[in-house]
């Protein structure tokens, strides 16, 4: 029986790191990126992320000034729904 003990515990520190892995929010906490790291996340040039973003069509994003701001969940968001 030791083993299903074992196996069990695993189990739970497996969901536990899952969990904390996840962050608050159900969100990864990968960090954040500007709009160079941004371009070359999503393998496009920084003009066409700025075209993308000036006609609505680019990732989310937050805007402070003239500098954009994104986390990588949003980019990956941006990247599976296929507009990247």
């Amino acid at each position: 029986m030791p083993t299903t003990n074992l196996q069990r515990q695993i189990t739970e520190l497996s969901a536990r790191v899952e969990r904390l892995e996840q962050g608050p929010h159900g969100r990864s906490n990968r960090g954040r990126t500007n709009l160079a790291g941004a371009a070359r996340y999503l393998n496009v040039s920084e003009e066409t992320l700025r075209k993308r973003l000036a006609s609505g069509k680019g990732p989310r994003g937050a805007r402070n000034g003239r500098f954009w701001s994104f986390t990588y969940d949003e980019l990956d968001e941006h990247a599976e729904s296929g507009a990247a």
